[in-house]
């Protein structure tokens, strides 16, 4: 799970000396499962590759998820990508043992390779969005995203569904989503959010409060005090729809939002199957969609 922007709460004083990435496997729900999950998927396309994979685990944080990929797969290259110095120092920590895994500090908007695999866990929604378009730019034939969060259960109304279907651009305005170019242009130059828009950022707080109070009482049941502490200030921060730093969105707007780029999904992945108002994460499989680097090199022509 990514800590990779420090304004976010791992960049407090408080965490300074938590090596973040372990305990939230043990005291927030999904985490774990969601990491086995990604494991086998990684190994399946380097069976069906048959030859050793180049991975990156954008946000990685203190490098769980890298460490379980290089142990199960040796032969592979596993990059962490990492920019807080704090679980930088632990992914290397963790990842000394196994030389064909590494460290990237930099954002990852840096790396030039070639990357067969790139992982976002529980990261989209702490990155900037105009990533996707480098994650394409990046992956060699035949490479795959994948791309699992905890994302805020479902909200969406059917009219929200049906206004996205037909978004040719999603946006965030100021944390408000915007769905056409004339909602972008009035947003920029006047401010102006349109009411579904408001109406929407309403359902997604309420959904959100719901959600994590079943986190909070999840870790405070097992004892996670540091994983309730934090996640009390996760909960404040994403209230505040203009902090997108953390701003969790539902998974249909995060699945339109990838087709807006250029991906099509190869697969979705549920995780700790529960009630719809409770059911955050989710592993998805993106591939470039058939013709979107065609329309690319058109647009830039």
């Amino acid at each position: 799970m990514s800590t990779e922007n420090i304004s976010t709460v791992y960049g407090r004083e408080e965490f300074k000396r938590v090596d973040v990435g372990a305990v939230m496997r043990e005291g927030h729900p999904d985490i774990s499962d969601g990491d086995q999950l990604i494991v086998e998927l990684v190994a399946k396309r380097r069976q069906a590759a048959g030859r050793p994979l180049t991975v990156i685990d954008v946000g990685s944080g203190s490098g769980v998820l890298s460490e379980l990929i290089a142990q199960r797969l040796p032969d592979c290259r596993v990059i962490a990508n990492e920019i807080a110095p704090n679980p930088a120092r632990q992914a290397r920590e963790r990842l000394a043992p196994h030389p064909r895994a590494e460290v990237f500090t930099e954002s990852f908007t840096e790396w030039k390779e070639p990357l067969d695999v790139i992982i976002s866990w529980g990261s989209h929604h702490h990155l900037p969005h105009s990533h996707l378009q480098h994650v394409r730019d990046l992956l060699t034939e035949g490479g795959v995203l994948i791309l699992g969060d905890e994302f805020c259960p479902e909200y969406c109304t059917d009219e929200n569904a049906e206004r996205l279907r037909n978004a040719e651009v999603i946006e965030l305005g100021g944390g408000y989503l915007l769905a056409s170019e004339e909602e972008i242009e009035a947003y920029r130059e006047h401010g102006t959010v349109p009411e579904w828009s408001r109406d929407l950022e309403d359902r997604r707080r309420r959904t959100l409060w719901n959600w994590y109070k079943f986190v909070i009482d999840y870790a405070i049941e097992r004892g996670y005090w540091q994983v309730a502490i934090a996640e009390m200030q996760i909960t404040k921060d994403d209230m505040v729809t203009s902090f997108e730093e953390e701003h969790k969105l539902s998974p249909l707007i995060v699945e339109h939002e990838l087709a807006v780029h250029g991906f099509e999904q190869a697969a979705k992945h549920v995780i700790g199957e529960r009630p719809a108002e409770l059911q955050s994460f989710f592993v998805y499989e993106f591939v470039p969609a058939a013709g979107s680097a065609d329309a690319d090199a058109d647009a830039d022509r």
